[in-house]
Formats: structure tokens, sequence, C-alpha cells
């Protein structure tokens, strides 16, 4: 409790006091008959209790997760995968924003204009009109102490502003034991899709640091894609292809940088643990860089939308680096050894769901890349 207590403190120190007043004609015709109401906390006494909070749980329309401290009291995960690490910073900003949340205005009492505000509960829910379809619809959140009894519990619904500058957001809200609905105010950030909430980071190459990325397929057909050379305006340098057939040419260069760029903005559509996914057939690309960074994915399809199933493991040595004083993007050794420890604690044991994009950039064969030559690129 001690350690949870210091984790918690400074951001109950930093808390915004929420105030204010704002009235908006409801769209429904179920008008609260206050016609002077004070606004005062959702939650009286939350703000001193946020250190109790050890798990979320999180219902929407589509799905069902909950958020758990873990054994250190210090990081959060989700049990629903894996245990996979999450967001610490959007986990605090929640649990303060639903403590700091402040009614502004009776809305609705009555069950059947909840869906309007989208404050029914998430598994009763059925969109108002078309353009609700679109919207994540209603959000319940549980916030559960460590004798897994609720500490407070809220639905959130249609946003009717979003926070700016500083200013709180607009929403309707509804505690799931009561019957009257609220224009509240706060600051809020609460993720339908329980992938948001984890941690995305995995590792960041940018294509101006690679020096080659080789992909090896299972029928043992390989595609390298070399740096090529500087270009005297400055501009960002091009990869060419060292074993172009002969009477072909590059059919896009921007696909041929995209194989050595592949890992500048991976991100992620969902997670696994490694063994749960049979790699044996992979296809594998390495990508090494000018600061004497390797990373070796292994790529397999995934079956549904042309995504792919990854791997990453990543090393540093010092023996592949090529300095170059005038590329500015380059790690210092130290830099690019603490870059691949810190990935690794992240990545290792783990594979991730990506893109169809992103697939075929880390999946690319040589007869993707080129075409014909022209007549009139031939010489003679």
């Amino acid at each position: 409790m001690q350690m949870r207590n210091k984790t918690w403190a400074i951001l109950v120190a930093a808390a915004v006091v929420l105030g204010g007043a704002g009235w908006w004609l409801a769209t429904s015709r179920d008008r609260a008959t206050e016609a002077d109401f004070t606004p005062k906390p959702l939650f009286a006494g939350l703000m001193a209790k946020v250190n109790d909070v050890a798990s979320l749980e999180i219902s929407t329309p589509k799905a069902l997760f909950r958020i758990e401290r873990g054994a250190d009291a210090e990081h959060w995960i989700m049990p629903s995968r894996n245990d996979y690490p999450v967001r610490a910073d959007l986990v605090r900003k929640n649990v303060l924003g639903i403590a700091g949340l402040e009614t502004l205005e009776p809305r609705t009492d009555k069950p059947e204009h909840y869906d309007r505000l989208q404050v029914s509960e998430p598994d009763k829910y059925q969109p108002a009109d078309e353009a609700a379809k679109s919207d994540p619809g209603p959000i319940l959140v549980r916030l559960v102490d460590p004798d897994t009894k609720a500490i407070a519990a809220v639905i959130v619904g249609k946003t009717k502003s979003y926070p700016v500058g500083g200013k709180p957001g607009q929403m309707h809200v509804r505690k799931p034991e009561e019957a009257r609905a609220w224009l509240a105010q706060g600051t809020l950030e609460l993720p339908a899709d329980p992938v948001q909430w984890l941690v995305k980071d995995l590792i960041k190459i940018d294509r101006a640091r690679v020096a080659t990325a080789t992909v090896t397929h299972p029928d043992g057909s390989v595609l390298q894609v070399v740096r090529g050379p500087k270009k005297e305006d400055g501009a960002s340098v091009d990869f060419l292809l060292p074993d172009m057939p002969k009477g072909m040419n590059i059919a896009s260069a921007y696909d041929v940088n995209a194989v050595a760029g592949a890992l500048a903005y991976l991100v992620f559509d969902d997670v696994a643990r490694e063994s749960e996914k049979d790699f044996t057939k992979a296809t594998v690309t390495e990508i090494v860089t000018l600061d004497g960074v390797k990373v070796v994915v292994k790529t397999v399809p995934a079956e549904e939308d042309k995504k792919a199933w990854i791997t990453i493991a990543a090393s540093y040595d010092a023996a592949l680096a090529k300095p170059d004083d005038g590329n500015k993007d380059l790690l210092s050794p130290d830099e690019a050894e603490k870059q691949v420890n810190e990935a690794m604690r992240r990545m290792t044991g783990w594979a991730y769901l990506v893109s169809e994009s992103v697939a075929r950039d880390l999946t690319r064969k040589l007869a993707d890349l080129i075409e014909p030559e022209k007549k009139d690129e031939k010489k003679g």
C-alpha cells in the first residue's frame, strides 16, 4: 500500500480541480425538472480513494476486458492479453478523470431514451441512428479495490465536446445503479478497443539509419536492398537492388525504400505469446543499420484480412557499425545498445499482429519490385 500511495500522491496533487457550468438542450423531450441545478462531483470523496484502485473492469458493446496492477504495484497488465503491459499514463488519466467528473445538468431518467445519449448498459445498447453506429457507444468502467470490491462505476456515453487547451470535455454519463443520466465535464480518454490500452512501443528503425535489408522466403528466394550513394542536394538516400536481372529496372523507388523502412513506424493490432503461433515456415527479414543494430523479423500470414503475425529480435554489434559523420540520424554506440536492450525487454516472447501494408513490406520479393526496361532506357 505504501508503494501505491507513493505512486499516486504526485498524480492526486496534480489533479485539476474541475469547475464551471454548461447548459445544453437535451435531444430527448424528457428534460429534467430542475431549473437551477448546482454542479457537483459525480463521485463525492472518490479522489481520496484513487490509491486503492487495483483494477479497472471495462465493458463496451464489443468487448469486455480487465486491467490490473502488476505484481510490483507500479505497472499495469491486461490478463486477456497474457498479462501484456498496459499504458500506466492512460490508466492514471482515466482513474483521476473519473474521480474528477462533475455533473453540469441532469438528463433523462427514462431507459427508453438511454440509447440517444449512449448511456445504456453496453450489452443492451442499440445505436439510435446511422451516425451513432460509428461511435464507440457506451463504455462502462468499474474501479475495483484489492478485495475485488467496486469503488465506483460509471457509464460514459455520447461526447458533447472534447478536452481542449487544458479545459475539460463534456460527455453524458450515468451510474449503472441509478436511473438519472447527466451531462458532466471531465478529462477522460477511454479507448473502446482493449489493444489501444497496451504499451505500443516496439522498436523504431528510421530508414535513414539502415544499411541493408534482406528478405529470405521459405522457398529459399532472397531479396536484398542496399543503401544507395548520397545525393548532392542532401535529399534522402534511395535504396537499390544489387541483384537486378538484365533488362529490368526498379518499378517503384518508393516500394524499394519501404522495405528498408519497414520498422520506421511499426505498430500492432493485437498481441499473443510467441509460443501460440507457428513460425517454422516464416519469412525472415534482416535489417542492419549503420550504427550497429541488427533486427530480425519473422513473419507468417494471419488468418484474417491479409494481416500477419511477426516476432522481432534485435541485437547490437559494434563491428556492424559504419560511422557517417554527415548522418545526424545515427545513434551513438551507447544509444544504439540502449535501444536494443529496452526493446528486447518489451518484445521477447511476444508475437504481434500487423497490418497488411506492414506485412507486405516485410515480405517483398524481387519480382514485386522490378519491371521490364523501357525501350528508350536501353543503351544503344
